[in-house]
């Protein structure tokens, strides 16, 4: 594609213009003006020694390799910024260098706009923040933008943004995406670079991708791994696990609706649809995520704590948390002292329990030979700002928002495998997203699976 003759300083300009006009959706904790301003004016001089990696490694579609936006959660370090991961006992933590995923994308060409917000420690679906305020939707700033990575996703659909960065725990990068109508990637765990990340837990934490296109979110992938196709043939029909139990059951209308349509665009001929069973991956993952979640919590921040000098301790940044939700429960879980804490045996046994979740995985995608499980990414669409945190109605009765918004996305990010969110054709309604989940280290061939499936939804 031919470089687009726009220089630096002209398309961070207009990505803050943009971030004003869209500014009452409330997606930046932080937006650093004069630091993407002063970078693009360092880009555009020619001090830049990155300038021309981005084009060398395929970089995003359509923006000058040598400049292009990105914004970063407020978990994720950025130097000279504070990194609050949502909660105010960090308010005033500033890192002083880059976490390896941030500067792997400024070495090929983006320019960090902001920190976006976030919901508190991560610990959240909704983005619905009592300390920063609440993200709104992209598609509808009514509605709230689903999390914990929020402000990541509301700030790549309103067009602030060529992409971003989000982390993922049990969906926190894909339920977003999909409830903004874009695309997003939660990368097999320990395929990314995980230092500089505010923990929640480091069996199921991960850095993730989102992006407009599913092209510039394929890039994107390059540039942090190095890793291009997968050199699979294009022309084989893909083989699609089609879930039984659970993951396409109790669906909101529109979901429901939309997830039909997609069934049916997908031409039988290029592919094969594999009905599989996985009423036993959710079970399964209840028994697992939480207490992986609550037996790693507190080890790990204490760690990072110390590690970035914070001067802070676990018990002190919980007895400043905004959401009083959120603190009761980790007091009553994460801590050594807490009375539902589970304990190192506690915690063995939900790791073993996530290699027997991973070897039902593996024995469902070799036994069926299949690409990619296919089903909703959120079985339910955005839904008002303020009024669902807790609960939602669902057919007809009262449901818990948080375990509805990461029913599909859960158990394959607890069994670390990858998954892609893709953005449904909707008539009518907020957006509606269908999730792949491939098998574990095989990103690239799902994001070539993806892309055939776009391809086909789109057509």
């Amino acid at each position: 594609m031919p470089e687009q003759h726009t220089t630096a300083q002209a398309l961070v300009a207009a990505a803050l213009d943009r971030a004003t006009a869209v500014e009452h959706l409330n997606a930046f904790i932080t937006l650093d003006a004069e630091g993407a301003l002063t970078e693009a004016a360092r880009r555009d001089a020619g001090d830049s020694q990155d300038a021309g990696d981005a084009r060398d490694a395929g970089g995003p579609e359509g923006v000058r390799a040598k400049a292009w936006g990105l914004v970063v959660k407020d978990n994720i370090h950025v130097a000279g910024l504070p990194n609050t991961a949502g909660t105010p006992a960090l308010t005033g933590f500033v890192p002083d260098a880059d976490a390896p995923v941030v500067t792997a994308l400024r070495s090929a060409g983006a320019i960090v706009l902001g920190k976006t917000n976030m919901h508190e420690l991560s610990l959240g679906a909704t983005s619905c923040n009592h300390t920063f305020g609440a993200v709104g939707n992209a598609a509808d700033p009514a509605l709230f933008a689903g999390g914990s990575s929020g402000g990541t996703a509301a700030a790549v659909a309103a067009g602030v943004a060529e992409a971003g960065l989000g982390t993922d725990t049990g969906g926190s990068v894909t339920v977003p995406a999909a409830l903004n109508g874009v695309y997003g990637l939660r990368p097999s765990a320990g395929r990314y670079p995980s230092a500089g990340i505010t923990p929640l837990s480091t069996t199921r934490d991960t850095p993730g991708l989102i992006a407009r296109t599913l092209a510039r979110l394929t890039a994107l992938d390059t540039l942090v791994t190095g890793e291009t196709s997968d050199h699979r043939d294009p022309e084989r029909p893909l083989r699609l696990g089609l879930p039984r139990q659970v993951f396409a059951e109790d669906l909101e209308g529109p979901v429901q609706a939309a997830w039909e349509v997609a069934v049916d665009r997908l031409d039988p001929a290029r592919v094969q649809w594999v009905p599989v069973d996985t009423a036993h991956l959710a079970t399964a993952d209840a028994r697992i995520g939480f207490p992986l979640v609550f037996g790693e919590f507190a080890a790990a921040l204490a760690r990072y704590l110390n590690e970035h000098r914070t001067g802070l301790s676990p018990v002190e940044v919980l007895d400043a948390v905004g959401d009083p939700d959120i603190a009761e429960l980790l007091k009553a879980t994460a801590l050594p002292d807490a009375p539902g804490f589970l304990g190192p045996a506690g915690l063995d046994t939900a790791l073993d329990r996530r290699r027997a979740l991973q070897a039902d995985y593996a024995e469902l995608f070799t036994a069926n030979g299949l690409d990619a499980i296919l089903c909703p990414t959120v079985p339910v669409c955005a839904r008002p700002l303020r009024r669902y945190e807790d609960s939602l109605p669902l057919n007809g009765r009262e449901v818990s928002t948080f375990h509805t918004l990461i029913r599909n996305t859960s158990p394959a990010a607890t069994a670390g495998l990858p998954s892609v969110t893709l953005p449904l054709p909707v008539d009518g309604s907020a957006p509606v997203g269908v999730q792949l989940i491939g098998p574990r280290l095989a990103d690239r061939a799902l994001l070539s699976a993806a892309a055939r499936v776009d391809a086909l939804l789109h057509a």
